[in-house]
């Protein structure tokens, strides 16, 4: 616990002494001081030094709402303080004491229909009202929480209350269409939210630019700023790479230092690397790799984990387990996991199952991802055994729940090595529903070793389900085919076609250097 500020601690002296002679708005204002550092004391004075000797206001049970904790106990006091605050006519006539209760409800254990209760009860909303509850759905990150969010924005037009900059960066998440996000963007410039000092709108409006697929817009909104930070060349750098401009990604980070002058933190490096990565630019992964240890940057684990997947999958692996092997940085789970994959993609499948080994003997315990990527290696390298025991051994002694890749890798691992009949007695074992990846690695094993009753079998699921990866439906359209069944090759070429599952177009990428 932290030491009170020697004024904070004046006015708790002053208080213990004689409440009754300390005026309301210093009792307030000590109240809302110890919330941050010391929140069990406020809820203790106001029980023990002020309700039993004069009435609070709005301010008192507001500085209270923040210093309550998380958990079921908040719950029950939340309820009590809005209880409290019906009685004494409080929360109507005041709405900052109102939003601190719709904040208090959405807090963890989260109570979305009380805070939506009290929400509609509230008399006079003001643009904090909105935010919190779009604040909540954009959390929610779902097409029904997006549809929310616009109609709070359109009872807030109703009850004429004007967006702040807060309202807009909560509600760009939601746009999901270069219209919505430039109609925002219009009444942002219209507002005067897009100055010199006001980074956050404009690294909002990036931000949206880019996952709309429309990084051009999202370049001119920065070529435009006034003033640019680390935040707003991020977003670009990270937009770049998710529209996969890989080159464009690597020359903004390289501007925003060469031409601002600004010093890329940790999550830029962490954006630029997945660029460099996807261009197999190993000597740019040693520039940022460089550049984190001259600024002190390297211990920092994300980072580190980056830069093992970034040496691995440009196929430096020597490089990528010195940086695993430096003692200077712990690793957690996802370092393992991620030097594991790395093995496993060149067909290291001994080194992988060794390196993971070394893991549960380090007392890490293994997740589904870990396990994924130890199951993936065996199966390029065709361990069958140590895949079926790793298995068994990360489901029955570690309790990792098994995933549909998973199954699919085991699947795939007895398929390759001609046990397509045990393949089908596993699935039919597990208490997870196959679902395409699994039938798609039973139907390669089914054509390459011609079992033509599993291709059937497998054929017929994947029509079914009437979903997985093009490569599939291709391998369904043949074994359908060649059995003459060409109402159903119509039918998954159609599917293929018109489908979001279009095949696409393969394509190679050499890197010289």
């Amino acid at each position: 616990m932290r030491p009170l500020p020697a004024a904070v601690a004046s006015r708790l002296a002053a208080v213990l002494a004689d409440p009754a002679g300390v005026p309301l708005p210093v009792f307030n204002s000590l109240l809302s001081a110890l919330a941050a550092s010391h929140a069990h004391l406020p809820l203790h004075l106001f029980r023990r030094r002020l309700l039993p000797r004069r009435r609070p206001d709005a301010f008192t049970l507001s500085a209270l709402t923040s210093s309550l904790p998380s958990g079921t106990a908040a719950a029950a006091a939340s309820d009590a303080l809005h209880a409290f605050a019906l009685r004494l006519g409080l929360l109507h006539a005041d709405p900052i004491l109102a939003n601190s209760l719709l904040r208090l409800y959405l807090r963890p254990p989260a109570r979305p229909g009380l805070a939506r209760r009290l929400f509609d009860e509230m008399p006079a909303r003001t643009a904090s009202s909105y935010n919190t509850l779009i604040t909540r759905l954009h959390s929610r990150s779902s097409g029904a929480a997006d549809e929310g969010v616009w109609g709070l924005v359109r009872q807030m037009a109703e009850d004429r209350c004007a967006p702040d900059r807060f309202t807009v960066s909560a509600v760009l998440p939601a746009c999901t269409s270069a219209r919505s996000g430039r109609e925002l963007h219009c009444y942002a410039v219209r507002a005067g939210m897009c100055g010199a000092d006001d980074f956050h709108v404009s690294s909002s409006l990036v931000s949206m630019y880019c996952r709309v697929d429309r990084p051009d817009l999202a370049w001119a909104v920065l070529d435009g700023m006034e003033q640019r930070n680390v935040v707003s060349w991020t977003a670009m750098v990270g937009g770049y790479t998710e529209n996969g401009m890989f080159q464009g990604a690597v020359d903004a980070f390289r501007a925003m230092w060469l031409i601002d002058g600004i010093l890329p933190n940790t999550v830029a490096l962490i954006s630029v690397l997945s660029a460099v990565e996807a261009l197999s630019a190993i000597p740019g992964g040693k520039q940022v790799h460089g550049f984190a240890v001259r600024m002190a940057m390297y211990g920092e684990v994300s980072l580190s984990n980056a830069l093992i997947d970034t040496y691995a999958k440009c196929g430096a692996l020597h490089y990528a387990r010195r940086v695993f092997d430096d003692t200077s940085w712990c690793k957690d789970v996802i370092s393992w996991g991620v030097m594991i994959l790395g093995y496993g993609i060149h067909g290291m499948g001994v080194e992988a199952v060794a390196l993971f080994d070394q893991m549960l003997a380090s007392g890490v315990k293994p997740d589904s991802i870990v396990g994924l990527g130890v199951l993936s290696a065996c199966c390029r390298a065709g361990l069958v055994l140590e895949g079926l025991n790793i298995y068994n051994s990360i489901v029955k002694d570690h309790g990792v729940q098994p995933t549909e890749e998973m199954c699919a890798c085991i699947v795939d691992l007895l398929g390759r090595s001609g046990h397509v009949d045990h393949a089908l007695d596993f699935i039919k074992s597990t208490n997870l529903e196959p679902g395409p990846s699994v039938w798609g690695a039973l139907l390669d094993a089914s054509i390459t070793h011609t079992n033509k009753e599993i291709q059937d079998l497998a054929s017929k699921s994947l029509l079914r389900l009437g979903e997985g990866k093009p490569s599939d439906l291709v391998a369904v359209s043949n074994v359908n085919a060649s059995s003459e069944r060409w109402n159903l090759v119509e039918r998954v070429r159609n599917t293929i076609n018109q489908g979001p599952l279009k095949k696409k177009t393969g394509r190679s990428w050499v890197n010289p250097t």
